[in-house]
């Protein structure tokens, strides 16, 4: 079997967004150069939102839990919102809609301890377009646990930041190379229509 191809392809081309982690206080060691990434790429990421939930396409949010396990989407919001806090008008440009679902997640993989698969099978979803931070650790370790369930992953390597240039360079040519996604260079490639990548 070749690398990155799906044994087991599926076929309707329901697609979700997967926003990884914009939900942040940028609290972390890389935190204030992921926050200048996520600056530079903020408005790509705006956009390919706007259209995923123009054409019927469910974005999803799937976030680190910050603090306390509260399971409390709401006061993460809030918390990473706070005016004067670092970072606080960035997050706001890209919270979550009131139709956007929101899911917290323990580690890295936006899969790992938490319902994702649940509702991307309920909704009969086959292609992830992802968005986000850290590209070389969150993102690259949710597209791998998305691969080894056979969804189709999409990448555009302007919607999704991390904290080195060079580490973004590798990890971009990984998840085309070893897992087979699209890694288009700009968002604004990815179509949509009725709820379906196009």
């Amino acid at each position: 079997m070749r690398r990155g191809v799906d044994p087991h392809p599926r076929t309707s081309r329901r697609a979700a967004v997967l926003a990884l982690d914009l939900l942040t206080d940028f609290a972390f060691p890389d935190g204030p150069r992921v926050r200048r990434a996520l600056a530079r790429h903020a408005g790509a990421i705006r956009t390919l939102l706007s259209r995923a939930r123009d054409h019927g396409v469910p974005v999803i949010y799937v976030n680190d839990n910050l603090g306390p396990w509260r399971s409390d989407a709401p006061a993460l919001v809030a918390h990473c919102t706070q005016p004067g806090r670092r970072g606080s008008a960035l997050v706001g440009t890209l919270r979550p809609h009131h139709d956007d679902a929101i899911v917290l997640k323990p580690r890295h993989s936006a899969f790992f301890g938490t319902p994702l698969a649940a509702l991307l099978e309920d909704r009969r979803i086959d292609v992830l377009v992802f968005a986000g931070i850290t590209l070389e650790s969150c993102v690259w370790m949710s597209a791998c646990d998305a691969h080894t369930r056979g969804f189709e992953l999409v990448i555009p390597a302007d919607a999704v930041a991390g904290a080195s240039a060079a580490a973004m360079r590798r990890t971009l040519a990984s998840l085309r190379d070893v897992l087979g996604a699209r890694v288009p260079a700009r968002a604004a490639a990815t179509r949509f229509n009725r709820g379906r990548l196009v």
